[in-house]
């Protein structure tokens, strides 16, 4: 006798039905949720952005497709979202890859147009193109949040050119240009592009980073500021000074490994006095000096809203020391700084020390590399380390 014939039953005929037919016919109808859910599991995974968008929002099916068009997906980078990160990683490599030789502008307008709804973050690793960053503005209208650009150029090998890396000017301009009207952009990272005082510019302005300067002052929505590894020196220091005026609501600013001396590190003092905004400050790798450094630690001084400082690798001396003395001393906001690979030398190291005693904030201080007598390094160590415990303590017990 044979084995009697199994009938797929209608409900699974129908599912695959639509699924297959799903991009001639983009609707689930009043499906139960249950079935709309086994349609969405088989449904191919190159359907077009702009059918499935706006109809999807399953997390498993942008998982998937994620998945199988990139090896590396951190969706902790993007808001722990699948189709966020699919359609950021999406704009991004278009972004990279655009030609305008090759590619229309109108293909990518569209993009953007349509990315807006679903993209925080745009990070660009490469921008070949140069394109005008108007134009991106201008698509995405109330997005993006965080804007990250790199003007380099991936595995050009023997192809290497000097000229395809940084920011041009016209560049630094657009850019300003749209910075003056973003009321959403709120983190802007512009490290590792060459950024100078000398590039010509327009009258009154100069360089590069003073052309950008002109575009941020005029900026009320960017928090945090990167233009850490670039070449930065003084001239460009003082432009960005003028930012940090009472209007200013940079909370982090990040400017290490520039080419900072001693009169940009004053100019920065100077505003750092009556900022009422700045959270966290980092300087190191730059070449302030001892004038400039103890200039920078006297004005956090009497800063209200001051907690991270890091001036490392800085050629910073005794009078730096002394000026950390005096902070200890009289301010009770700052809570990390970092003043590892100068050289004080031992004796004001035990000054900081016996100060540190004396101070109830301070949460981090690195002295390493700074001329430290060893017991001093170590009873620095296990002050802060009782510090901590008596924090996590207080927060176990919910005090």
């Amino acid at each position: 006798m044979s084995a009697p014939l199994l009938i797929t039953p209608l409900k699974d005929i129908c599912v695959k039905v639509v699924a297959a037919n799903f991009e001639g016919c983009p609707t689930f109808g009043p499906l139960p949720d249950k079935y709309v859910k086994r349609i969405i599991d088989i449904l191919p995974l190159d359907l077009p952005l702009e059918l499935v968008g706006t109809l999807i929002s399953d997390e498993d099916y942008w998982r998937r497709r994620s998945q199988a068009r990139w090896k590396n997906c951190e969706v902790a980078a993007h808001g722990y979202s699948w189709k966020q990160l699919f359609f950021e990683r999406n704009l991004q490599e278009f972004l990279e890859q655009y030609d305008p030789a090759v590619t229309d502008l109108s293909s990518l307008k569209r993009l953007l147009t349509y990315s807006r709804r679903f993209v925080q973050t745009v990070h660009i690793r490469q921008l070949p193109s140069h394109l005008d960053l108007q134009i991106l503005f201008d698509c995405m209208v109330n997005t993006p949040s965080s804007l990250a650009i790199s003007y380099n150029l991936k595995e050009v090998g023997m192809d290497y050119d000097r000229s395809l890396f940084g920011m041009k000017l016209s560049d630094c301009r657009s850019l300003a240009k749209a910075l003056e009207h973003s009321e959403t952009l709120t983190y802007l990272d512009l490290s590792n592009n060459s950024l100078d005082d000398d590039k010509a510019g327009t009258p009154g302005w100069g360089g590069s980073v003073r052309m950008l300067a002109s575009g941020l002052v005029e900026n009320l929505s960017i928090t945090h500021l990167n233009l850490s590894h670039n070449k930065i020196a003084d001239r460009g220091v003082r432009a960005l000074a003028k930012l940090l005026d009472g209007h200013s609501v940079i909370s982090l600013l990040e400017l290490h490994d520039n080419q900072i001396h001693t009169e940009g590190a004053k100019s920065l003092a100077r505003a750092f006095k009556n900022n009422r905004c700045l959270l966290s400050v980092n300087l190191r790798l730059n070449r302030m000096g001892d004038e400039g450094c103890k200039a920078v630690v006297e004005s956090v001084r009497t800063a209200p809203t001051l907690e991270r400082l890091n001036i490392s690798a800085n050629a910073a001396g005794p009078g730096t020391a002394a000026a950390v003395v005096a902070l200890l001393r009289l301010n009770n906001t700052v809570t990390e700084l970092d003043l590892s690979c100068n050289h004080y030398g031992e004796e004001p190291c035990s000054a900081v020390r016996r100060a540190l005693e004396q101070n109830a904030s301070v949460r981090l201080l690195d002295m390493r590399m700074t001329g430290i007598n060893p017991d001093d390094e170590l009873a620095i160590t296990e002050n802060l380390r009782a510090r901590q415990e008596r924090v996590d303590k207080a927060k176990v017990l919910g005090k």
